[in-house]
C-alpha cells in the first residue's frame, strides 16, 4: 500500500464522497496490514471500526445455535476491495459476524474516535461518509433480497407456486390485478428480472 494509490483506491470504495471529500477522509485514516489469520472483527463485539479492505480475502463466519447446539457457519467469503464494519459505526449495536483475513490484506481504519473527531471538524464530509455506508448496506440488502427471491423462484413448479412460497418466507406476498399494477408503475418500469426455469 503506497501513499500514492490511496486517493483512488478510497475513491472506488466510496465513489459518493469525490475526490476532494476523500483527501479530507485520509488523515482521520490508520494503515493496516493485517496478514492471513488476522480476526478483523468478531461477532458480539462492540467495536465500531470501519475498515475499507484495499485488497486481501476475507471470510466470515457466524456462530448461531440448532436445537441449542453450536454451530459454526462459514457464510462467505470474499475479495477485497470492500467495506467491513459500516454497521457498527451507523447503528452502535454488536458485531454480527466474525471476519478474519484469509489472504494477506491492506487496509485502512476509521475509528469511533477518529470519525468524531471528522465529524466535529467537517460535519458534512461526517453526513456524506454515512450516506456512502447506507448505500453499502442497501445494496447488500438488496442483492441479498434478490437472491432469496431468485432461488425461491428457481426452485418452484410455477409462478404461482413460487409467489406462495416466498410468502412462506418473506412475509405477506400476493400477485396484484394488471388493472393495480398499471396504476401503481409506469409501463418503463420492469423491475428485477427473476427466471423460474
Amino acid at each position: 500500500m503506497t501513499s500514492d494509490t490511496i486517493p483512488s483506491q478510497l475513491n472506488a470504495l466510496l465513489p459518493q464522497l469525490g475526490a476532494d471529500a476523500v483527501k479530507l477522509l485520509i488523515p482521520y485514516l490508520t494503515q493496516l496490514e493485517a496478514e492471513t489469520g488476522r480476526v478483523l472483527v468478531k461477532q458480539g463485539d462492540s467495536g465500531a471500526d470501519v475498515y475499507f479492505l484495499l485488497n486481501g480475502k476475507f471470510s466470515v463466519f457466524e456462530k448461531i445455535q440448532i436445537n441449542s447446539s453450536d454451530v459454526v457457519l462459514n457464510v462467505a467469503t470474499f475479495p477485497g476491495p470492500g467495506v467491513l464494519g459500516e454497521v457498527s459505526i451507523m447503528t452502535a449495536t454488536e458485531r454480527t459476524a466474525t471476519v478474519i483475513v484469509v489472504e494477506r490484506a491492506d487496509c485502512l481504519v476509521l475509528t469511533r474516535d477518529k470519525f468524531n473527531a471528522l465529524v466535529k471538524v467537517n460535519p458534512q464530509i461526517g453526513i456524506e461518509l454515512l450516506q456512502a455506508f447506507g448505500a453499502i448496506m442497501y445494496s447488500r440488502q438488496a442483492a441479498f433480497q434478490n437472491k432469496v427471491r431468485g432461488n425461491i423462484l428457481r426452485e418452484s413448479l410455477s409462478i404461482e407456486a413460487g409467489i406462495a412460497k416466498m410468502a412462506r418466507y418473506t412475509g405477506r406476498v400476493s400477485r396484484t390485478s394488471p388493472s393495480l399494477a398499471q396504476k401503481l408503475f409506469s409501463e418503463d418500469i420492469k423491475g428485477v428480472n427473476y427466471d423460474s426455469e
